[in-house]
C-alpha cells in the first residue's frame, strides 16, 4: 500500500514538473517576444481586436508610403519645372532687349542664337528622367515624350493616380500637355521669338512679350498646383501617422505582455519548480528496499 501510494505521488510530482516547466517556457518566450497573445487560443476574446489593429497598421503604413511617394515624384518634377520657369524668364529678358530698335542686326542675331539654345534646353527639360522614367510623359513614362520639329508630344494626357487614403486618390505626375503644350505651346513660343529676332523685326519681338508671359504663367500655375498637392500630402501623412499611433496603442493593449507581471510570475513559477524538484527527488530516493 505504501509503495503504491508513493508511486502515485511520484507520478503526480512528475506531472506537476512537466506542467510547471511548460508554463515557464511559455513565460520565457513572452519575455523575449513581448507578446502575450501569439495565437487565438491564448485569448479568444482579443483576436478580433488584434486582427483589426494589425489591418489598420498595414493600411496606414501603406498610405503613408504612398503619400511620400507622391511627394518624391512631385519634388523631382519641381526641380525641372523651376528650371523651365527660369528659362522663360530669360527668354522674356531677351525679348525685351531685342524689341529695342537701336539694337543692331548682329546683336539680334546673337540673341536669336541664345533663344535657339534655350529651345534645346527646354526640350531636354521636357524629356527629363528620374529612375529611368520620363517625368512628363503621362502613362507612357518609358517613351520619349517630346521629339521632332516642330516638337510633338508622344505621351498621354492622363495622370498616374495613387491611393493616399480610403477612396481618395491623387495624381503623382504632371503631364506634358498641361505643362508644355496647352493652352500655350512653349516650344512654338520660343520658335516664334527666335524667328522674330533672326529677322530683326523689333515689333514682332515686342509682340512676343505677352505670349512669353502667358507661357511663364502656365508653368507657374503648375508649380503652384504641385506645391498645393505636396502640402496636402504633409497633412495626409500627419493624419495617417496619428491614426497609426492609435492603432498601435490598441494592438499593444490587446496583444503585448505586461513584462512586470510576467517576470513576477516567472519568479513564482521558478520557486514552485524548485520546490517540486526537491520533493520529487526525495520521493524518488525511496525504493522497495526501504520497506523490506
Amino acid at each position: 500500500m505504501i509503495i503504491t501510494r508513493d508511486t502515485t505521488t511520484y507520478r503526480m510530482l512528475q506531472s506537476s514538473l512537466s506542467t510547471t516547466s511548460t508554463r515557464l517556457n511559455q513565460l520565457y518566450i513572452k519575455t523575449s517576444t513581448g507578446i502575450e497573445v501569439s495565437k487565438a487560443s491564448d485569448n479568444p476574446s482579443s483576436v478580433s481586436s488584434i486582427l483589426n489593429g494589425r489591418s489598420s497598421i498595414v493600411k496606414g503604413e501603406r498610405y503613408v508610403e504612398h503619400c511620400k511617394h507622391v511627394q518624391d515624384n512631385l519634388s523631382a518634377s519641381e526641380i525641372y519645372i523651376q528650371s523651365i520657369e527660369d528659362l522663360l524668364v530669360r527668354a522674356k529678358e531677351i525679348a525685351i532687349a531685342g524689341a529695342n530698335d537701336a539694337l543692331s542686326a548682329s546683336d539680334k542675331a546673337t540673341l536669336a542664337d541664345e533663344v535657339s539654345r534655350l529651345g534645346q534646353e527646354l526640350l531636354d527639360l521636357a524629356n527629363a528622367q528620374v529612375d529611368a522614367r520620363y517625368l512628363f510623359a503621362g502613362y507612357n513614362d518609358q517613351t520619349l515624350p517630346f521629339s521632332g520639329s516642330p516638337v510633338l508630344y508622344n505621351g498621354t494626357d492622363d495622370h498616374q493616380m495613387i491611393e493616399v487614403s480610403p477612396q481618395t486618390t491623387v495624381a503623382k505626375n504632371i503631364t506634358g500637355t498641361e505643362l508644355f503644350m496647352a493652352p500655350v505651346n512653349l516650344f512654338t513660343t520660343l520658335e516664334d521669338l527666335h524667328s522674330a529676332l533672326a529677322e530683326g523685326d523689333s515689333a514682332a519681338v515686342s509682340a512676343m512679350l505677352t505670349p512669353l508671359e502667358n507661357a511663364a504663367e502656365q508653368v507657374r500655375s503648375q508649380l503652384s498646383a504641385l506645391g498645393n498637392t505636396s502640402a496636402r500630402m504633409d497633412d495626409m501623412i500627419s493624419l495617417h501617422e496619428n491614426i497609426l499611433l492609435v492603432a498601435q496603442s490598441t494592438l499593444s493593449r490587446h496583444q503585448d505582455a505586461d513584462l512586470t507581471e510576467v517576470l513576477s510570475e516567472i519568479a513564482k513559477m521558478e520557486l514552485s519548480l524548485q520546490a517540486t524538484m526537491q520533493v520529487t527527488a526525495r520521493v524518488a530516493a525511496f525504493s522497495l528496499l526501504n520497506y523490506l
